[in-house]
């Protein structure tokens, strides 16, 4: 890798504090603009020749952008844009380049969407109809009965250890963006599926010599559970109840903040537990119906049908 590219991946992991996930979404994408320039223009700004990443201007980066961004939505225009830009300014903050060419290329405007959750029956009829005969089954149980249980972003869910849980507070230690630690309660249905697990997987002496710092959720091999494993679970655990929609792993997690939201949960507390830094990502994720708008209006204007009366 470049010294260029090299220092900025050092700055993300290091300064940022960024996910693993996001540093290699960002050198994707930075490396996607080398590339292009060499391959259309013939020069490597990391080769230093040509005048390294001083040379690229404003039409580079349009040309780029008119080359990758079509077909794109809107939300991968705009974090392409922001990679890049991002790339530019940490170089001007180091003094490589005296100005951030991508400062004046404006970024589409992302198109604000509701994300997909269940109602609550069909959550009960999902976790009712989980089979928990054998090990396999009662690992897939707890996965699911803790992701809607807590709201846990499914790479934090696979990265959870044994000793991130405790089965006796009723609380669960994640690991989250940026490296925040918070603790999430557990509700007692997830609390006794991973309870049930752990104990069938302790009494038929599978991966023996494990400790509490190996990850809670294993694969029939033993190695880690991965996001597009707990996906097929989930496809799984849908098409055995019949429920006739396809959900993602983070659709639970939808689902758990708008149940609690629905149910009087304060705000800020379901900002905590889901680990967000903004409360306007917690009120975007979290999506009020209008039944539940019109039950708390009818209750408290004094006007309201049935509201109170002065």
């Amino acid at each position: 890798m470049g010294t260029a590219i090299g220092q900025f991946s050092q700055f993300l992991l290091s300064e940022r504090n960024a996910s693993p996930e996001t540093v290699r979404a960002y050198l994707r994408e930075v490396s996607d603009l080398r590339a292009f320039l060499a391959e259309t223009d013939g020069r490597d700004p990391e080769a230093g020749g040509g005048g390294g990443w001083k040379s690229v201007t404003v039409a580079d980066l349009r040309r780029f952008f008119s080359a990758k961004c079509p077909g794109l939505s809107a939300s991968a225009m705009a974090r392409k844009i922001s990679s890049i830009r991002s790339f530019f300014s940490f170089l001007v903050g180091q003094g490589l380049i005296p100005g951030n060419p991508a400062a004046g290329i404006g970024a589409p405007r992302r198109q604000a969407r509701l994300p997909g959750f269940l109602p609550v029956d069909e959550v009960m009829d999902l976790l009712r109809a989980l089979p928990r005969e054998g090990e396999r089954q009662l690992r897939d149980a707890a996965i699911l009965e803790l992701l809607y249980s807590s709201g846990l972003r499914v790479g934090e869910l696979v990265s959870l250890r044994r000793e991130d849980v405790s089965l006796e507070e009723g609380t669960v230690r994640v690991s989250g963006k940026g490296r925040k630690v918070r603790i999430v309660p557990v509700g007692e249905k997830a609390l006794q599926a991973i309870g049930e697990y752990l104990a069938s997987r302790e009494s038929h002496g599978n991966f023996p010599g494990s400790s509490a710092r190996d990850g809670l959720f294993r694969n029939l091999r033993g190695g880690v559970l991965t996001a597009r494993s707990v996906r097929r679970i989930l496809d799984e655990a849908l098409r055995h109840a019949k429920i006739g929609r396809r959900l993602s792993p983070h659709g639970l997690r939808h689902t758990f903040a708008t149940h609690l939201l629905e149910s009087g949960a304060d705000l800020r507390a379901i900002q905590e537990m889901l680990g967000h830094a903004s409360l306007s990502t917690t009120q975007r994720y979290a999506r009020v119906n209008v039944s539940h708008l019109v039950r708390a209006y009818e209750a408290a204007h004094p006007l309201a049908r049935g509201g109170r009366r002065s």
